[in-house]
Parts: structure tokens; C-alpha cells; sequence
């Protein structure tokens, strides 16, 4: 009865018009159909977690600029999702470049990327390659504080909580897995941006980088001792142009590489 009701109270909840109404609608009945498969905003199914933030924006469709980002993608080309929580960017991705390009999907909380795998294969995604690990400047193991149980996505690096592994990507790292030239970046690390950008130097120093869409929260930024004007500033020495520009407060910015 669950898996029949599911999707009715799933296109229930893409069509209310206000954030505060789906969000309240999502605590009511998220946890009659918790684990239940249902469809997304996207076309595509995902286990149901509506308690859960980055779960619920999966099913009202409200990623916004990264979902347009998504569609500028060449279709020959290696899409990367850096904080890739359940998975809903990195299918979205991957059906698009289901024919000539791959994806490559890193989530470093254990509990989040159990549920990228499950999704993942409910999708039947043969050209996602998926990581539990973190991406940094260094190699080493680093702390994810996952205390914020109503959003997933909140999970940030700490001084304490799940010990988790980090590394940056190299340039071997890509080539062992295909030879794409262009690559796209999304990077969602709550604050940890400047040093996944560091982490992300060999493919900057290959130009092989063509577009990022990284989130800008100058207050999350702040606690790893960055800036938004320091994203902004270390990507333009690489040669790349924001398409909104700095300003204050929490909003997705697109990059592209200015040939």
C-alpha cells in the first residue's frame, strides 16, 4: 500500500509553492514512507528520507543554478561532485552524460554515501565511479561532524566526529579511470571550498577544467579561515570568470574558464 501511496505523496509535495509548506508537509508524512522508492523532481527514483534536507530538495526539485549548471555540460566530458550526499546531482549527471562522458562522485560521511551507493544502483548508473572519502589539499584523515540529523548536508569538517579519509585529486587519479579533456566541477563542502580547491591543483595546472558551480556561505567559510573573495581571487588566477559575481550571503556561483 506504502509503494503505491509514495509517489501520490510525492508529487504532492513537488507541487506546493511555498518552501515552509513542503518542508512542514515533508516532517508530517516523510516518515509514513521513510525508505520507500519514489520519483523525483528529476524523472528518477531515489529512496525516500524526506525528514532529511538534501533528500526532500531531491524530490521538490529546488538545486536551481546547479541543475542549469548540469545541462551546460558537454556531453563528452568528466563531471566531478565533491559533498555528493544521496546522489541526486551525481544520476542527474550521470543520465546526461549517460552516452559519451562519465561522473565521479566523492561523499565522505559513511552514512550518506551507503545511501549514494543504494541510489546509485537503483538507477542503474554504469558510468558513475563513487568515493568515500573527502577531497583536501592533504592526504590524511580528517573529522565530519554529522550532528545536524535533519540535514545531511550540514555535515562539515571538525576537530572531532567520524574520522574520515581525504586526499587531492591527481592527475593520475583521472587518467587511471578515463582521458576526458573537459571537466566539470561541482564542489558543495559547507566552508572546506578553498581547500578542496587546493586539493583540485594538478587539474587547474592540466587546464582541464572548464566550468564549477561551487556554494559560497562567507559564515561557513570563515570557520577553515577563508573567504569567498579568496575563492574568488584564487580562481581567477587560473583563468576563471564568476557569471554572478561576489556578494554577501549563501548563493551557488558558476565559474567558467575564460579561453
Amino acid at each position: 500500500m506504502k509503494k503505491f501511496f509514495v509517489n501520490i505523496a510525492a508529487f504532492f509535495l513537488r507541487n506546493m509553492p511555498f518552501h515552509r509548506a513542503r518542508k512542514k508537509y515533508a516532517k508530517i508524512f516523510g516518515p509514513l514512507f521513510k525508505g520507500e522508492i519514489a520519483k523525483t523532481a528529476y524523472g528518477f527514483p531515489m529512496i525516500v528520507n524526506w525528514h532529511d534536507n538534501m533528500n526532500r530538495i531531491s524530490f521538490e526539485g529546488s538545486y536551481g543554478i546547479v541543475e542549469e549548471f548540469i545541462r551546460t555540460i558537454n556531453e563528452k566530458s568528466l563531471f566531478i561532485d565533491i559533498g555528493a550526499n544521496h546522489g541526486c546531482i551525481s544520476i542527474l549527471a550521470s543520465k546526461y552524460l549517460e552516452k559519451k562522458g562519465l561522473v565521479m562522485a566523492f561523499e565522505p560521511s559513511p552514512k550518506a554515501f551507503n545511501g549514494l551507493k543504494k541510489n546509485i544502483k537503483l538507477n542503474q548508473c554504469k558510468n558513475i565511479f563513487y568515493f568515500n572519502q573527502a577531497i583536501s589539499d592533504t592526504t590524511g584523515d580528517l573529522y565530519l561532524n554529522e550532528t545536524n540529523t535533519e540535514n545531511s548536508g550540514a555535515a562539515h569538517i571538525s576537530d572531532k566526529g567520524t574520522k574520515i579519509k581525504a586526499s587531492p585529486i591527481k592527475l593520475k587519479d583521472i587518467k587511471a579511470i578515463v582521458d576526458l579533456k573537459n571537466i566539470y566541477i561541482k564542489i558543495d563542502t559547507e566552508g572546506y571550498e578553498m581547500s578542496v580547491l587546493n586539493g583540485l591543483q594538478e587539474l587547474f595546472n592540466a587546464n582541464l577544467v572548464r566550468k564549477l558551480v561551487i556554494e559560497i556561505d562567507e559564515l561557513n567559510l570563515m570557520k577553515y579561515d577563508a573567504n569567498s573573495k579568496k575563492i574568488y581571487n584564487y580562481l581567477n588566477k587560473y583563468g576563471f570568470k564568476p557569471t554572478i559575481g561576489l556578494k554577501n550571503g549563501h548563493y551557488d556561483e558558476v565559474f567558467v574558464k575564460n579561453d
